[in-house]
């Protein structure tokens, strides 16, 4: 008797492992029915948080000798790049990247501004950021400051930056640090992040969109 009762068991729990089977299957397509409904809704290229981000206090200056701080990111629209005018490749053509950003975007009537922010304080000073980065636009903004300064605002945007060794000419060190492009709105707030590859076409379609929408 007991030995039919055991053999009808796994009979009965089939039936309960069928369906929950199905109901995971189920919640897996809704799940990714969701998300690619999401994705197609939102075709913005650039990373955008649902809130913007406030920034706490930090003090740099640019490259004319200016304080460079919260109160400089009033107003406008503020792409910030962090990199190193001694970078062999990546800052440079970002830098131009932005250029093109600049020349596709100049039809926006709200004040926009591009700062290009060392993460090597050491070895750029403002002259040489001066020279740096109006080689790619007059209007660019070379900024620095010191380490502990430039730190307090990096660690807020999560960027990592890392000198690298080298032992046959110490002095002529390269740095491994993020690429990405942070956008910062007329609040001051963080707002949304552009992270490689980058495209000039895609950075100022998606800043036309957002521009619009904040209105």
């Amino acid at each position: 008797m007991n030995i039919k009762q055991s053999s009808r068991r796994p009979v009965r729990i089939l039936p309960t492992l069928i369906i929950a089977a199905l109901a995971i299957s189920a919640g897996i397509w809704a799940a990714r029915a969701l998300l690619q409904s999401t994705t197609s809704v939102d075709e913005l290229a650039m990373t955008r948080f649902p809130v913007a981000r406030p920034l706490q206090p930090f003090l740099l200056v640019d490259h004319q000798g200016n304080p460079f701080d919260n109160k400089s990111l009033q107003g406008y629209w503020s792409f910030l790049f962090f990199g190193y005018t001694q970078c062999p490749d990546v800052c440079p053509t970002t830098l131009s990247v932005l250029n093109s950003v600049a020349q596709k975007t100049g039809d926006i009537t709200e004040p926009t501004r591009f700062a290009f922010i060392s993460v090597d304080p050491q070895r750029d000073t403002p002259e040489k950021l001066a020279s740096f980065v109006t080689y790619f636009n007059r209007q660019f903004i070379g900024v620095t400051g010191s380490s502990e300064h430039i730190d307090n605002l990096t660690r807020q945007l999560g960027i990592v930056h890392m000198p690298v060794a080298n032992d046959s000419d110490p002095e002529n060190y390269l740095i491994d640090h993020t690429a990405a492009i942070f956008l910062v709105d007329p609040a001051g707030n963080y707002h949304a992040i552009f992270t490689p590859p980058l495209s000039a076409d895609a950075i100022a379609s998606d800043f036309h969109k957002i521009v619009q929408e904040y209105r």
